[in-house]
């Protein structure tokens, strides 16, 4: 018998070292099982999970013993990084073994544990070797807690691969209902100013962003912030046919606070725009937005959306009514606006109602104040929009609106009430925000806005409604965009001006930090019974260094050529801008 034990020894004794030198084995050979592998076209610069401790035995089995240890030493050595995923503990005592699969063969004798007993040691329990057939143990990942920051995770991939740390985390529905920033709706209001590259369109399409911000989990929201700060130089700050240039230092400032909740969303937003001239202080911008947007989930298909937003700013130089002389009025923009959605399997409705009340400030024009009071008025809307889905990548809608804008008082140009009803009719289709080559809508239509004083004419017109990005290569971008609608004006003899942009830009990505930009634009505009016609070319470019994650360092050019049938009116602007982005 002392001999049969003896050979049963001897044979553990090699299952042991065997199994110890296959972990060796598996361990060079293979990745771990929790292992991040690399997403495919990735650079080898991601990051890899955060190593793992090595299995410890519970405080009920006592201290390993020497040859134990050296097992769990030579085990660890051998793995990955020198590194092995956590054992779990088992019932009833026994520890089951990791990926290491090593044989901890500690057999003791009765009078070995009587004399630990006796010295106070507590007794050693036996570890099971793994058979054939057992099941294979599963480590679960533990959750990162809310409010820590996994430094562990995986670096952002590179353009057109699938990334679920962009910028809106939130569900597809989410993003939908939001997907219009600062409340501005181009199917609502009037015409405005657009400019390509200096005043990119609200749609992204694809964004050569080798760093999408992921913002900062506070509880149930998640925070995004950004603060621009740049140099401007204007060769023609007044827009004038006498120019004169001015430098500023500019800052803009934003935030913005979104849910991240399964069912209903809230989001509220803030940002600012500051800029302090060397030489006319009166171009100074003292410019914000507030606003808070929510939608109320009543089923899976049904919703309530609402908005409400108060802005304040300074007209803009080039703006249809702005004067070349004199201070800049303060404008002041109160919306409110309501939405209702429903889905019928593929067909999709949407009614919404909008109240927007625009309001003037005086401005000093010659040493006198001058009132604006006549340029007040309260837009209200009602639409509908019916949308049809014949896949995820295309769709076929239709955009029919009513509008009433209620003036208080006549234009002092010409004694005549602006108040006036207008319809919008658009038919479209949207190839969607999920294409890998092409993304964004288009739509043709015809709108009209009638004055209720007979003896202002009638605007109406073809109307061309675009936001589209063709993702040409993974590094090349080709986006077009288009808007018209009618705009408000106090001219004399006119109601109102049909306004259409025009804008075509490219982004390419040189390396993956970085994107180059260049756009041209193009804008007409019909002062439509005032005989005035004006039109303006503008072209720019300009390129995007990402030094990391929180700095952008970014350039602009632009030249714009600005012409009116008006005397005096035409003119040439050169502008250059050169600052830094931050954000998070």
């Amino acid at each position: 018998m002392a001999g049969g034990g003896k050979i049963v020894r001897f044979l553990l004794v090699c299952v042991a070292f065997g199994g110890v030198a296959m972990a060796c084995i598996f361990a060079f050979a293979a990745p771990v099982a929790a292992q991040i592998l690399d997403p495919p076209g990735w650079t080898p610069d991601v990051r890899r999970a955060a190593p793992r401790l090595r299995p410890t035995l519970p405080a009920d089995l006592g201290a390993a013993s020497d040859e134990e240890q050296q097992g769990l030493d030579a085990d660890q050595a051998g793995s990955p990084e020198g590194t092995q995923a956590d054992s779990q503990p088992a019932e009833d005592g026994i520890l089951e073994p990791g990926d290491e699969f090593a044989r901890l063969l500690d057999r003791e004798t009765e009078e070995e544990a009587a004399a630990e007993v006796e010295t106070g040691d507590e007794p050693r329990r036996r570890v099971a070797v793994r058979q054939d057939g057992d099941p294979v143990p599963v480590i679960d990942e533990q959750p990162t807690l809310d409010g820590l920051i996994d430094v562990a995770a995986p670096a952002p991939p590179m353009e057109g691969q699938t990334n679920i740390t962009e910028v809106d985390i939130r569900s597809p529905a989410d993003i939908r209902a939001f997907a219009e920033p600062s409340g501005y709706d181009p199917l609502l209001l009037q015409a405005d100013e657009y400019n390509p590259v200096f005043s990119p369109s609200t749609f992204q399409g694809f964004a050569l962003d080798p760093f999408p911000p992921i913002g900062t989990k506070i509880g149930s929201f998640v925070l995004f912030t950004n603060l621009e700060t740049d140099y401007d130089y204007n060769s023609n700050i007044f827009a004038s046919p006498v120019a004169e240039g001015d430098s500023a230092l500019e800052v803009r400032p934003a935030a913005r606070l979104a849910s991240n909740w399964g069912r209903h969303a809230l989001e509220v937003r803030a940002s600012g725009d500051l800029s302090f001239h060397d030489k006319y202080a009166s171009e100074d911008d003292r410019a914000y937005l507030v606003e808070g947007l929510g939608r109320l989930d009543v089923t899976s298909r049904t919703n309530f959306q609402g908005l409400i937003a108060h802005e304040y700013a300074q007209e803009s130089r080039s703006a249809i009514n702005a004067e070349t002389a004199g201070t800049r009025p303060n404008i002041e923009v109160t919306r409110y606006r309501g939405a209702f959605n429903q889905t019928f399997n593929r067909l999709s409705v949407q009614l919404r109602g909008n109240i927007i009340d625009t309001n003037y400030s005086s401005n000093i024009f010659d040493g006198e104040v001058q009132s604006n009071a006549d340029r007040d008025y309260v837009l209200y809307e009602e639409a509908v929009r019916p949308k049809w889905e014949f896949s995820p990548y295309l769709f076929a809608f239709a955009d029919i609106a009513f509008n009433q804008r209620d003036y208080s008082i006549p234009a002092y140009t010409d004694g005549i009430l602006r108040t006036s009803t207008g319809q919008r009719y658009r038919f479209g289709v949207s190839f969607g925000d999920a294409g890998e080559i092409l993304r964004g809508n288009i739509s043709l239509g015809y709108g009209q806005q009638t004055p209720d004083n007979q003896e202002l004419p009638p605007i109406d017109g073809l109307l061309i409604d675009a936001d589209l990005a063709w993702q040409i290569t993974p590094g090349t971008v080709l986006q077009f965009t288009a808007a018209s609608d009618v705009a408000e004006t106090i001219t004399a003899g006119s109601g109102g001006v049909m306004e259409r942009n025009y804008g075509l830009e490219a982004r390419h990505s040189f390396t993956r930090y970085l994107v180059g930009s260049a756009g041209v634009g193009y804008m007409t505009r019909n002062f439509v019974g005032a005989g005035i016609e004006e039109d303006q070319f503008t072209a720019a470019v300009g390129s995007d260094y990402y030094l990391n994650s929180w700095a952008v360092l970014f350039a602009r050019y632009q030249h714009t050529d600005f012409q009116s049938t008006l005397p005096q009116s035409s003119y040439t602007v050169e502008e250059v801008q050169a600052g830094v982005r931050l954000r998070h």
